[in-house]
């Protein structure tokens, strides 16, 4: 447990536009996020978990981007980084991504995500312990029709032993139950897309990542 709520209760007093809002017990992380959206009350939506770590002008960049391009919803590279915030490789993103593409693989980090409520209303994540995030983009994609990227790695993300992410056999019936829940797929359907077109997705995915960070490294 960190000390996140202190630090938010503090500039919460110090800001009017900065709200605190807590759940009463741990319900995960879709009815969190989906609590703070329905709460909001600003033009556009943005994502940060208590482990990972936006650069300073992460929200500044990305939104000089989304309005000199008229974007309804962006998101953009980001670094690897330990526990204590050293990089260890990097994630570039292909320049934009679409619905079709987004269905074999979700692509995009959610503290990487800022999406404009203004143009495409509030979107919603779909109640369901992991991927609610993939499922959220898949939602907004069938709206935009694209996800664009800015390639700039604009924060970090920090992994961490014992977190979902990184329960890999929970990712498989996870992934198979959001083709289900959100898409609309039959469970035979859905194992056959995750086997045939996730999984070779998710590790060339891997492999690019890889090749990537050794480059970004040196």
């Amino acid at each position: 447990m960190d000390n996140s709520t202190e630090i938010v209760g503090h500039y919460s007093q110090l800001d009017v536009r900065i709200r605190l809002l807590k759940m009463k017990e741990n319900e995960g992380a879709a009815k969190a996020r989906n609590n703070s959206i329905r709460n909001a009350k600003g033009k556009y939506i943005a994502f940060l978990d208590s482990d990972d770590w936006w650069y300073p002008n992460k929200l500044e960049v990305q939104l000089d981007f989304m309005v000199k391009h008229q974007y309804e919803f962006v998101f953009s590279a980001f670094e690897y980084a330990d526990e204590q915030l050293n990089v260890t490789g990097v994630s570039y993103k292909p320049n934009r991504i679409s619905f079709s593409a987004m269905k074999i693989g979700c692509n995009i980090g959610t503290p990487g995500v800022v999406y404009d409520t203004e143009r495409i209303g509030k979107i919603y994540m779909p109640s369901i312990k992991t991927g609610e995030d993939w499922g959220t983009w898949l939602q907004i994609v069938k709206l935009t029709k694209y996800a664009y990227a800015l390639n700039v790695p604009l924060w970090k993300y920090r992994k961490t032993t014992g977190t979902l992410s990184a329960n890999k056999l929970g990712m498989v019936e996870n992934n198979i139950k959001m083709y289900q829940n959100v898409l609309g797929y039959s469970k035979l359907k859905s194992i056959l897309f995750f086997f045939i077109l996730f999984l070779p997705n998710h590790f060339m995915k891997l492999l690019k990542n890889k090749i990537d960070g050794v480059k970004y490294k040196k």
